[in-house]
């Protein structure tokens, strides 16, 4: 069952990080165009794992053909073996449609071995995978694992077995326990035309999807794909969550900064073509910087290394937060500047003013208050929807 322990991040990670999104991890994955479907980003979870099923629900955005699964074992302190993984389509809770669960292989074979700092792609499974689609992946881990690496903050729920392999199982009798993290999956990609590609958005709690409610979908990036699924087949691009509440760009603390994780979870997504940086309100509500400048040259670096991926990169300006507890005269002065420094200097490829469409006219420090979830920070579910209206489509295609 699970049990929370005690959050540990050791800046010795800032290398396994790196490791864990080389090209060599997705060579099982070379054949055909990939291209994400789905996405979330990677943290060590304050939670353990003991011989028992997970079943998680992960939902598409684009659909394909040859559906295949990334298993991690980044933040692993020892290696994890996966006895048993299954992919199915979820009916409702923990129960399947009939028949849809479908045997995950890796390299042919029905379990995997993951050392710490892995990950690696299952081979194809799924002849055709629809858009917009509630998938369920069905992992048995045999042991017992104290912290694991996943997604914290999934606002999906993820059922979990009594002890055995309950992967294949159909039914939602042997899931007796939920949570609302992401365990062990961090990628889900098909094989499509391509001329199809995505658009990654790296953020914090503000795109993970603080606010909605669990299994409602309404993170501003779902919102983004919904517009996205209205153009003409041919143009239309998938979205993928690199978002993570909490995360700084440039302090390690609830995950890993987002500088030290920019290419594993964002430019080394299958199929990318554009990225959204939403990211910096944390580094200025919680942390110590007296100037933009700090933020301002991290930006720098990101944008340099999209452009030597030939990737679009929009810059998004940072929400207002007067009210939040942590809000100040002098955070919202640096608030300020970086912005000024997002909208004039010309650095990104395109801006999304995220800040004047959700900010109060009359208060401009502060958000209006039918886009405020009620601390003065997050974002309401109409706050998320204004965000993703707020791109016009012609900057991410």
């Amino acid at each position: 069952m699970v049990r929370p322990v005690h959050r540990v991040v050791f800046a010795a990670l800032l290398l396994v990080c790196g490791l864990a999104g080389l090209p060599a991890t997705q060579a099982s994955a070379a054949s055909g165009h990939l291209v994400a479907t789905w996405s979330a980003s990677s943290d060590r979870l304050p939670t353990a794992i003991g011989d028992q099923t997970i079943r998680m629900v992960v939902r598409t955005t684009i659909g394909g053909t040859g559906l295949r699964i990334r298993l991690s074992n980044v933040y692993g302190r020892k290696a994890v073996t996966f006895k048993s993984a299954f992919v199915g389509l979820q009916a409702y809770g923990a129960e399947l449609e009939s028949a849809t669960n479908q045997l995950v292989t890796f390299n042919k074979k029905r379990s995997i071995r993951l050392q710490p700092g892995q990950a690696v792609w299952s081979d194809p499974v799924m002849k055709k995978v629809a858009p917009s689609q509630n998938l369920t992946i069905s992992l048995y881990v045999p042991g017992y694992h104290a912290e694991v690496t996943g997604h914290e903050r999934a606002y999906a729920t993820t059922f979990l077995s009594d002890p055995g392999n309950h992967a294949g199982d159909e039914t939602a009798g042997p899931f007796t326990y939920t949570s609302t993290q992401w365990y062990f999956v961090d990628r889900v990609a098909v094989t499509t035309s391509k001329k199809v590609r995505s658009v990654v958005a790296l953020g914090d709690s503000l795109t993970d999807g603080a606010g909605q409610n669990t299994d409602a979908n309404r993170r501003w990036t779902d919102y983004l794909y919904q517009r996205m699924s209205g153009l003409p087949a041919a143009k239309r691009m998938s979205v993928i969550n690199a978002g993570i509440a909490g995360n700084q760009v440039l302090r390690w603390g609830t995950g890993p900064s987002a500088l030290s994780r920019y290419y594993r979870d964002v430019l080394s997504q299958p199929g990318v073509k554009t990225v959204v940086i939403f990211e910096g309100v944390n580094d200025i509500s919680k942390g110590g910087l007296t100037s933009a400048a700090p933020l301002i040259n991290a930006y720098k670096k990101m944008i340099k290394l999209a452009h030597a991926k030939k990737l679009r990169v929009l810059g998004a300006t940072l929400t207002p937060f007067s009210g939040y507890s942590s809000w100040t005269p002098e955070r919202e002065r640096v608030r300020q500047q970086v912005n000024k420094w997002i909208r004039t200097s010309k650095a990104f490829d395109g801006v999304l003013d995220f800040d004047r469409a959700v900010r109060d006219p009359e208060f401009p420090e502060q958000l209006l208050g039918s886009y405020d979830h009620g601390d003065h920070l997050h974002l309401s579910d109409a706050g998320r929807r204004k965000l993703a209206y707020t791109v016009r489509l012609s900057q991410v295609l």
